[in-house]
């Protein structure tokens, strides 16, 4: 999993990179804090932020077959994902609003 924060121009500022350890909705959120305060950043410095995992049943907002055998093992899963997602636009909208 990874989250990333991003400038005006779209540019990585910082980005953090860990395994899924089914916990995202505990970490997720300490990872954006750890991320601003290691940068000396404030929500408003930041233009977006971009959530990516390693899910078998996304790939870029796109389902794929799931007819297909799919393994999820050591992978992102799909509550994982949906809560990266969520966050990250939660988020977003708070950026666009301040």
């Amino acid at each position: 999993m990874s989250v990333f924060l991003l400038d005006k121009k779209k540019n990585i500022i910082s980005n953090s990179s860990w395994t899924d350890e089914r916990n995202l909705s505990e970490k997720l959120l300490k990872k954006i804090d750890l991320l601003l305060r290691k940068n000396k950043l404030s929500i408003k410095d930041i233009e977006k932020v971009d959530f990516e995992c390693d899910s078998p049943y996304f790939r870029k907002n796109k389902k794929i077959n799931f007819e297909e055998t799919v393994s999820s093992k050591n992978k992102c899963g799909f509550t994982s994902w949906q809560i990266g997602e969520i966050s990250a636009k939660v988020l977003n909208f708070a950026i666009d609003e301040s």
